[in-house]
């Protein structure tokens, strides 16, 4: 309630940064009706935040998800655009009786509107770009039959998210379908909380997952963490509908648990563990029982859906050749420097997109399809990854 308080606080004196900046740029004659429109605007945005957040309603016991994603677009472009203006007129108090004291607050205004059109630009269609990355990973202890084996991975739908919509959906059908791979994974969070967010996307998913050869684990979202029950019954009921749903939607879910994928006389193992995260994330993989029966020398693939599990369980401590994770989305925002992808996710953790490399073992961080909390991608599209695996001969 405090962090609430003081949020709401820090909006108030945004908006009234903005509203003095804004001010100075009309006439005095509109000046009174001004204040008039953005103040009543400005209150209804935060009792409606209050209204959602705080009381009568509170995220945790919310189901319609529409509601909440696109307040929550509106409230932060508007947040962010006040902030900028905002700003911008600090600094003209501290440069008013410079000649270009006028020319920061105009700034100001051009940044935050320009900012909040890419905004509005990643939640209507930055979220439907589907990215395709190919990648190649060489071994050398691959067995012979598995060269050029295709791998396609994709993680986070999140499908309460998608409101209904399978446009996103059918361009990875279509997507999958052109590669015809080898086997298909999906890393967890299938939904945000609820086994009824998966109704309406069975025949899809028959077509994504036709040929069978199509495995998944959970994510942190799958357990129904996120929601207020009326008893552990009813979460529990929900648990194992979601856990049903995979098996409807055509994949194999592996629960700390591996299964041998065989090319003619050649096998190699693909484990999967459920989530394990920093608290208060789950920690319910258990990697001995989901590596038991492999062979010390065999060729392993790791399913676990939280990148932090690789860090402080494989790295350096097991001989995984390839694990497969997803859950950062890359905080959904991301930039190009110099043609380098860097997120802001960066700040929380190191291991929060793409492939990564520690003595012979590989980490691929899928940064999903879906979205969770605000229902944008800016620059960070929805990605589904491909690899191919090559076997290295050693002389």
């Amino acid at each position: 309630m405090l962090f609430l308080l003081l949020f709401i606080l820090f909006y108030a004196a945004v908006s009234f940064g903005t509203f003095q900046n804004l001010k100075k740029s009309i006439s005095e004659k509109y000046k009174n009706r001004f204040g008039l429109i953005f103040g009543s605007y400005t209150l209804l945005l935060l009792s409606t935040f209050i209204f959602l957040y705080i009381y009568p309603n509170q995220p945790r016991h919310a189901h319609n998800y529409t509601v909440y994603f696109y307040f929550n677009v509106i409230f932060f472009i508007d947040l962010i655009v006040k902030l900028f203006i905002s700003i911008s007129y600090l600094l003209y108090l501290l440069f008013r009786k410079k000649a270009f004291a006028r020319t920061i607050l105009i700034s100001g205004i051009i940044i935050g509107s320009g900012v909040g059109m890419i905004m509005l630009y990643g939640t209507l269609w930055g979220k439907r770009e589907l990215k395709v990355t190919q990648v190649e990973l060489h071994f050398n202890n691959l067995p012979k039959n598995f060269d050029n084996y295709t791998i396609v991975q994709f993680s986070d739908l999140h499908l309460g998210s998608f409101l209904n919509s399978t446009a996103l959906l059918k361009k990875t059908e279509r997507k999958i379908k052109a590669i015809h791979p080898n086997l298909i994974l999906f890393t967890g969070d299938l939904v945000n909380n609820f086994w009824e967010e998966t109704l309406g996307y069975k025949d899809i998913f028959k077509q994504i997952n036709v040929d069978g050869f199509s495995y998944a684990i959970l994510g942190n979202h799958d357990y129904g963490n996120y929601t207020t029950w009326s008893s552990e019954q009813a979460k529990h009921e929900n648990f194992m509908n979601i856990v049903q749903a995979f098996k409807e939607l055509g994949f194999h879910l592996l629960r700390n648990e591996n299964v041998p994928l065989v090319v003619n006389e050649d096998t190699i193992y693909l484990a999967g563990v459920e989530n394990w995260g920093h608290r208060p994330f789950p920690q319910l993989a258990n990697l001995n029982k989901a590596l038991g029966n492999i062979p010390e020398n065999g060729f392993k693939i790791l399913m676990t859906h939280d990148p932090a599990h690789w860090e402080s369980s494989v790295k350096g401590k097991r001989n995984i050749e390839l694990t497969l994770s997803g859950h950062t989305h890359g905080l959904q925002w991301g930039i190009k420097a110099a043609g380098i992808p860097f997120s802001l996710a960066y700040l929380i953790r190191k291991d929060w997109g793409g492939l990564y490399y520690w003595n012979n073992n590989y980490l691929y961080v899928n940064t999903g399809l879906g979205t969770v909390g605000i229902p944008w991608r800016i620059d960070m599209s929805p990605e589904l990854t491909v690899f191919t695996l090559k076997r290295v001969e050693v002389d």
